[in-house]
């Protein structure tokens, strides 16, 4: 049976009711960072920034939609309401507006060395780490607020070792990618990205509509 929760987030899916002002100077924001990046020639960064908003963020949260879809029950997490704008069950306008940067703090947040330690650990492991325990300790206040919905055991408190898992193992790819890429690597991989998003949204979101 499907959950309540995800009746309320598929009831209000890609509605344009909901939209509030709000939503435009964000988006203005988001795009004056990219920009400002841009000029101060921070391309890597902003390359993987792109990466991981189209990966991270929408090809994610696109199977994360489909486990409602193959179980007819619940996605892993679910954003039923107060939102302005929810693009799939688990995904709405604002959380893609900080997926849109967090590549790109955590891209500018590398030091150059790789070989640099925090508190006697690596950098490359360290940070994603603390990347991982930062999202989760967000996502549990944003569950206690009753505004991000977890369904099933393994995937909530106190079992948030997947979560955990889920948030930390972008942080290690992410760090991969801006040690092992060059900077021409980096641009195709925007770009692959970009497409791959599209297609999944256009196959699932358009033609499909399972999502």
């Amino acid at each position: 049976m499907v959950t309540e929760a995800s009746q309320i987030a598929l009831s209000n899916l890609r509605v344009t009711d909901n939209l509030q002002w709000y939503v435009i100077p964000l988006l203005i924001i988001i795009v004056y960072i990219y920009n400002t990046e841009m000029e101060k020639g921070n391309h890597e960064a902003v390359y993987l920034g792109i990466y991981w908003f189209c990966i991270c963020g929408v090809v994610l949260e696109i199977v994360n939609a489909l486990v409602l879809y193959f179980t007819h029950h619940s996605a892993l997490w679910t954003t039923p309401s107060n939102s302005a704008y929810i693009i799939y069950v688990g995904w709405n306008i604002e959380i893609a507006f900080l997926a849109a940067l967090i590549g790109l703090m955590n891209a500018k947040a590398l030091p150059e060395d790789k070989n640099e330690k925090i508190f006697g650990i690596p950098n490359r492991i360290f940070l994603p780490i603390m990347w991982g325990i930062q999202g989760v300790v967000v996502e549990i206040i944003l569950n206690l607020a009753g505004i991000l919905v977890w369904e099933y055991w393994f995937w909530r408190w106190p079992h948030i070792y997947f979560i955990l898992i889920w948030w930390t193992i972008p942080g290690f790819v992410l760090a991969w990618l801006h040690d092992n890429l060059n900077l021409n690597n980096k641009k195709k991989l925007a770009g692959v990205s970009a497409l791959i998003a599209l297609c999944f949204h256009v196959i699932f979101a358009v033609i499909l509509q399972w999502v």
